[in-house]
């Protein structure tokens, strides 16, 4: 059985692109948050990067973008993220630039940038992915998911056996920046940190729509069935090329703007296919992964755009998709959502109220 994670997660969850370990050389249990904390700064400082404005016309992308207002003219922007690009990322089109010299605030799942450059909140989320009870990884899924996982690893160069100690996440982690790598892509630029650089550079003001303890606690809560459904359709045979190759299409589809909640269910297994046992997990994790954050997002900007401020919300594209994404749930209650395609349609929207002192 396959969750639609694999395909939505560069869509939908920040921390599951965590900057990974490199390298196999022997370390000590104690010296594991020296290492990752260095690695940690390393990733921050290469994304550093402002927007790349050469050749735009050539190489510019069209993500998609919405305007909701209410009836009394208060607006917000909702941009879809994908958490993981390359340079195409620095080539924001026409409708983008004017949004975001109009936007205040920005908005994010989380703020990354927070946790590569504060020593404590990387130690804190480090904390959050080490096994504490006594217990490996090795206790919470098969040894044969265990095995195979390993098998990529060591085949990549990457295996270490303080990995054991670390949570499913991390383990996520792991073989997802693997299928990123092999698909061309890059972590670190993902469009969440492209754009909390970027917003900080210029001296708008950073919000998070969630938190990284809310996060951590969010995948530290999937029961050890549903770890291991997950874990072990990383491990079937050529799953992380078929992984990179989706990730590729999906990229493309995210730069022309034309992802559909087909392409985030694209990986959901037919009903008529589980038991009833996987039919109660497979609610359960997209339950958490989407529903239940698609409404929590919903209310912070419901919060915003009462507040006169002009907000961009940068969350993944999932989260704006289907009967129950942010854009449908927003519409229930009454306010008017467009699709933005180019700069004209936002000087033919409401009018702008007058901000916030």
């Amino acid at each position: 059985m396959k969750f639609k994670k694999p395909l939505c997660g560069l869509l939908a969850v920040t921390t599951l692109i965590i900057p990974v370990l490199g390298g196999c050389k022997h370390v000590e249990k104690k010296e594991l948050f020296q290492i990752e904390s260095s690695q940690i700064s390393d990733v921050s400082q290469a994304s550093h990067t402002d927007p790349d404005t050469s050749e735009k016309s050539e190489n510019a992308i069209t993500p998609l973008m919405w305007k909701a207002e209410d009836k009394n003219g208060n607006y917000a922007y909702l941009f879809g993220s994908i958490h993981a690009g390359d340079n195409a990322v620095d080539h924001m089109p026409d409708y983008f630039e004017k949004a975001y010299a109009d936007s205040d605030t920005l908005a994010f799942e989380i703020d990354m940038s927070n946790l590569y450059n504060d020593i404590t909140a990387s130690s804190s989320m480090l904390t959050d992915i080490i096994y504490s009870d006594g217990t490996t990884i090795k206790d919470h899924i098969s040894e044969n998911t265990y095995n195979k996982l390993v098998q990529i690893l060591q085949e990549k160069g990457m295996y270490n056996s303080l990995y054991d100690y670390y949570k499913p996440m991390m383990w996520e982690s792991l073989i997802e920046n693997i299928a990123i790598t092999e698909a061309g892509l890059n972590a670190t630029k993902g469009v969440d940190m492209t754009l909390t650089n970027r917003a900080k550079a210029d001296k708008k003001n950073i919000e998070e729509v969630e938190s990284m303890d809310f996060q951590m606690s969010m995948f530290n809560g999937l029961s050890d069935s549903i770890i291991e459904m997950m874990m072990s359709s990383y491990a079937e045979e050529g799953a992380i090329g078929k992984l990179a190759q989706q990730l590729k299409d999906l990229y493309a589809k995210w730069k022309a703007g034309t992802i559909t909640e087909l392409d985030v269910n694209d990986d959901q297994p037919d009903e008529e296919d589980l038991t009833e046992e996987e039919k109660a997990m497979l609610e359960e994790y997209n339950k958490a992964i989407l529903t239940d954050r698609n409404k929590g997002m919903t209310e912070k900007l419901v919060e915003y755009i009462k507040s006169g401020k002009t907000v961009m919300l940068v969350v993944g594209t999932a989260h704006f998709l289907d009967d129950d994404g942010i854009v449908s749930l927003l519409e229930k209650q009454g306010y008017t959502v467009t699709k933005i395609t180019s700069a004209e349609q936002l000087n033919t929207t409401a009018p702008a109220p007058q901000k916030a002192a």
